[in-house]
């Protein structure tokens, strides 16, 4: 027999209808400190969709497999690890479906028997998970009830605008953070490549060589010594090529 705890004797502390606790991102990236805040407020906002609600989680997956989760409680946390665990529950149906999945009575709802035994020992009776898809990115959004009843259609589709505009928030931040990556990764290498070009005019003046047998050398140079090009090239940069002349001539010799 499964026990049902009253609201005020679940296990935990009671359900806080203010700041969320977050959960550790799965393969979390710099993404995490642009994704969690907003699917933190997502969680809180719909939290007031639905006032007879005392707890949400969401989750949500951007490119590259990276998943996030946010819970407005510790206890709506593990229920949301558990799922993850268990591959079941109404939050991995809804993502898996595409629509809604409601349990108006976890008391007689026995489709996730692991789910619904935790679910009713931290005092919860209903649940309703609200999934959605904006270009490409899943996101679910799970309401939790200590009184069984299922949603109205009004409070599911005000979860739902509010999910995709938060989804689709994300997406814009993801999009700004690859450009700016992009970006830096793009100065990086021009930094690079004029390194490599300064060191290889040394090396074309220590050594009497062309720039194609000078960028030969350096090349060699970091095969031979484990080192990357760029930090082979800013050490005779930095040397001016001095203590470098015998070994850069033998080097010349083998290209």
């Amino acid at each position: 027999m499964v026990r049902v705890l009253a609201p005020s004797r679940a296990r935990g502390l009671p359900f806080r209808q203010g700041g969320c606790e977050v959960t550790r991102p799965v393969g979390a990236t710099t993404d995490s400190a642009a994704v969690v805040p907003r699917i933190t407020r997502l969680g809180q906002r719909a939290m007031r969709c639905a006032p007879r609600c005392r707890g949400a989680t969401v989750t949500t997956e951007l490119p590259g497999a990276e998943t996030h989760s946010a819970a407005t409680h510790p206890d709506l946390a593990e229920l949301a690890a558990l799922q993850e665990e268990t591959g079941t529950g109404p939050g991995v149906e809804a993502a898996r479906s595409g629509r809604p999945v409601a349990a108006a009575d976890l008391v007689t709802d026995a489709r996730w028997p692991r789910f619904r035994v935790a679910a009713l020992e931290r005092g919860l009776r209903s649940c309703t998970a609200v999934p959605v898809l904006v270009g490409g990115v899943p996101a679910t959004v799970t309401l939790y009830a200590f009184r069984p009843g299922p949603l109205t259609a009004a409070v599911l589709e005000a979860v739902r605008v509010l999910a995709e505009e938060s989804v689709d928030g994300l997406l814009r931040d993801h999009a700004s953070a690859c450009a700016e990556a992009e970006a830096e990764q793009l100065r990086t290498a021009m930094a690079s490549r004029a390194v490599i070009d300064q060191a290889s005019g040394i090396v074309m003046h220590m050594l009497d060589c062309d720039a194609d047998q000078a960028f030969d050398v350096l090349r060699t140079f970091s095969q031979h010594t484990n080192h990357k090009l760029n930090a082979i090239a800013a050490q005779i940069v930095r040397a001016k090529g001095r203590g470098s002349t015998r070994e850069l001539r033998r080097l010349l010799g083998e290209n």
